[in-house]
């Protein structure tokens, strides 16, 4: 009986000691006891990292499906494969040589940065070849970039990447038209401009020796006579000489009226007697004014 009684305590007590044992042991340890791991068995963290590595260089822009993707945006506005990850497989892609494949996510990626290029640069709007200037700049800027992998901060946050960008190059435009002042306290623009225009820093660069005018060689002065005003008053002369039918006497009018040469120069020239060429002239004169007087009548009817 006591042999019994002994029998059964020492069996609860190895029951209640195996139980304490098997209730200490962690979890973990127990599944794994459970359920071996199998040789084939992949890490779930592992198999996220793999597939986000292979993802990357996976992005092609090519297959209609990725296309699909690349459109899509989320619930809160933004798109579904993010800038950062564009950035991503660029530089994955330029690792591999693809450059259609670089061409083609480029060509996304300044598709969804456009609007904002354009947003930014709307101050210049009143010079439209400056805006484009800025917007060029913008675009060389983010595709240099995207191929650079030392470039980080681009692909840690974008949007604010993206904005300082576009201030960079806006006032880099700013500067070279020579827009840019110096801003007092309350943000108003104050003094001259930091910079000198482009333009007249290209006309200073240029020297005066190698310009085509030679009106700004110097030593040399300008003709201050108006070219255009004595060209148009050589047709007006040809338009009124037309009135006259007799060929000899619109040249003694051109040789004493425009030319101002003397009378006996004038006959030795047509071949007539100096009192000739007075009495021709004189009737020219007649008929011109005559001509001129009813052509004015007929204007002012």
């Amino acid at each position: 009986m006591d042999e019994s009684n002994d029998s059964v305590v020492r069996g609860r007590g190895r029951k209640s000691k195996r139980t304490a044992e098997t209730m200490a042991m962690p979890e973990v340890t127990r599944r794994a006891a459970v359920a071996p791991a199998r040789p084939d068995a992949v890490d779930p963290a592992a198999g996220d990292a793999a597939d986000t590595s292979q993802a990357r260089p996976g992005l092609d822009p090519r297959e209609p499906r990725t296309r699909v993707r690349l459109r899509q945006r989320t619930p809160v506005g933004g798109y579904e494969v993010p800038e950062a990850e564009l950035v991503h497989a660029i530089r994955a892609w330029d690792e591999h040589g693809d450059m259609q494949a670089v061409r083609g996510l480029c060509e996304v990626l300044v598709d969804r940065c456009m609007p904002e290029f354009q947003r930014r640069s709307w101050g210049l709007r009143h010079r439209p070849e400056l805006m484009e200037d800025a917007i060029a700049g913008m675009i060389e800027q983010l595709l240099r970039e995207a191929r650079d992998p030392q470039e980080s901060f681009m692909t840690l946050n974008f949007v604010h990447y993206l904005r300082c960008l576009c201030a960079d190059n806006f006032n880099r435009v700013l500067r070279q038209e020579g827009l840019s002042y110096r801003r007092d306290e309350q943000g108003r623009p104050a003094g001259r401009p930091q910079h000198v225009p482009q333009v007249l820093v290209d006309r200073i660069d240029v020297a005066a020796e190698d310009r085509e005018d030679a009106s700004a060689q110097p030593g040399v002065v300008a003709d201050p006579r108006d070219t255009l005003e004595e060209r148009m008053a050589a047709v007006e002369a040809q338009r009124i000489l037309g009135y006259l039918a007799d060929p000899m006497d619109r040249q003694i009018l051109v040789l004493r009226a425009l030319e101002h040469m003397r009378w006996d120069d004038i006959a030795k020239l047509c071949g007539k007697t100096e009192r000739t060429m007075r009495l021709r002239y004189e009737k020219a004169l007649v008929l011109l004014r005559q001509c001129i007087e009813a052509e004015t009548a007929a204007v002012a009817r």
